[in-house]
C-alpha cells in the first residue's frame, strides 16, 4: 500500500509510519517541519502539514490521520482538529481516496453525561457546554475538537468515504513526544502533574495495540467507530508508577475534582468489527517507559 499518515512526526503518527514502513508499504508524511528519524525509515516527507489536497493524495491508497492539537484554546484546536479534518476528509473525497484511518480518542466522551458507568461508543459525546471531564487528558479544547472532527469524519462517511475512527485513552510507551511516558512525568518533575483524582479511572493502551489495530482497519472495509483500550487502572496508580521511575523525589498532585469517575470504557468492538485485541498490560508499558528514563543523560531527564 501507499499510505498518507499525518502527524507522523508524533508519538502515535511515528509508530504508524516505521510500522508500515516495517511490513513494506510506502509512507508519505505530511509534515510541517521535515524529520530525519522519517528520512531514516524512507519516509516521503511533504511538508505541507494539513494543508493536504486531492493532488497530493495522487497514488495513495490510504490516510492514517494522526495529528492533533491540545489548544490551548478552542480556537487554536478547532483550526487543526476540526478545520484540518475537514479539509483532509474533502481531500480524499475528491481523490477518490480508498480509505482514512482516523485516530480519536476517549477524552470525546461526555463523562458528566454517562456517570460512572461503562461507556460504549454511543454514549453522548462533548460540546462546548459540556464541562471538562474527570479524565480529559488535555482539557476542554481538546475534548470538544476532537468530537468535531468526528462530526467530519462521519460526513464524509455519508458522502462515500470509507472510514473507521479509533478513540484510545492514554496511550502509553517510550518516546519523547510521549505524551503519558515523557510529557506528564517532566510536569510532575516540576510540580504541575494533573490534579485528578487518584481514584479516578485511567483508561490506557499501549502504543503497539493503537498501531495494531491502525493496520487491522486500514486492511478492513468496515465503516465503524471503535474504542481501543487495553484496560482500566486508576490515575492514582499510574502517578505512583510514574513517581517511582523519575529520578529524586516527587510531590504527587493534590486532586482539585470532587469526586472520582469511576466509569469504563467497553472494549468488545475492537474484536467484533477489526478482528484484534489490545493485550499488552500496564505493567508491560511502564516498564518500557521506565526502561527510556534510565537511558535518559542527567541533562534529558
Amino acid at each position: 500500500m501507499r499510505v498518507l499518515v499525518t502527524g507522523a512526526t508524533g508519538f502515535v503518527g511515528g509508530r504508524v509510519a516505521a510500522r508500515l514502513r516495517e511490513r513494506g508499504d510506502e509512507v508519505v508524511a505530511a509534515v510541517r517541519t521535515p524529520s530525519p528519524d522519517l528520512e531514516a525509515l524512507g519516509v516521503e516527507q511533504r511538508e505541507i502539514g494539513l494543508e493536504v489536497t486531492a493532488e497530493h493524495l495522487v497514488g495513495v491508497d490510504a490516510i492514517v490521520h494522526a495529528a492533533a492539537s491540545v489548544g490551548p484554546s478552542m480556537e487554536d484546536a478547532r483550526a487543526v482538529n476540526r478545520d484540518g479534518t475537514r479539509r483532509l476528509c474533502e481531500a480524499a473525497l475528491a481523490a477518490g481516496t480508498a480509505r482514512l484511518v482516523h485516530i480519536s480518542t476517549t477524552s470525546v466522551y461526555d463523562l458528566d453525561a454517562t456517570g460512572d458507568a461503562e461507556v460504549d461508543e454511543d454514549a453522548p459525546l462533548a460540546t462546548e457546554d459540556s464541562g471538562d471531564s474527570p479524565t480529559g487528558s488535555a482539557g476542554n479544547p481538546y475534548s470538544v475538537t476532537k468530537a468535531e472532527a468526528e462530526a467530519e469524519v462521519i460526513e464524509a462517511t455519508a458522502r462515500g468515504l470509507s472510514t473507521a475512527i479509533l478513540r484510545p485513552p492514554a496511550v502509553l510507551g517510550a518516546g519523547p513526544t510521549s505524551t503519558w511516558g515523557t510529557r506528564v512525568p517532566r510536569r510532575l518533575m516540576e510540580g504541575n502533574g494533573p490534579p485528578r483524582h487518584p481514584e479516578t479511572t485511567f483508561g490506557f493502551v499501549h502504543v503497539e495495540d493503537l498501531v495494531d489495530a491502525t493496520l487491522a482497519a486500514l486492511a478492513s472495509d468496515a465503516r465503524t467507530t471503535v474504542n481501543v483500550v487495553g484496560g482500566h487502572t486508576t490515575v492514582g496508580s499510574y502517578l505512583r508508577a510514574v513517581a517511582e521511575l523519575l529520578p529524586g523525589p516527587v510531590e504527587l498532585p493534590t486532586p482539585d475534582d470532587d469526586a472520582p469517575w469511576r466509569g469504563r470504557y467497553t472494549t468488545d468492538r475492537l474484536a467484533d468489527h477489526l478482528g484484534v485485541q489490545a493485550t499488552r498490560t500496564f505493567e508491560m508499558a511502564m516498564t518500557e517507559i521506565a526502561g527510556s528514563w534510565r537511558d535518559r543523560a542527567p541533562d534529558e531527564a
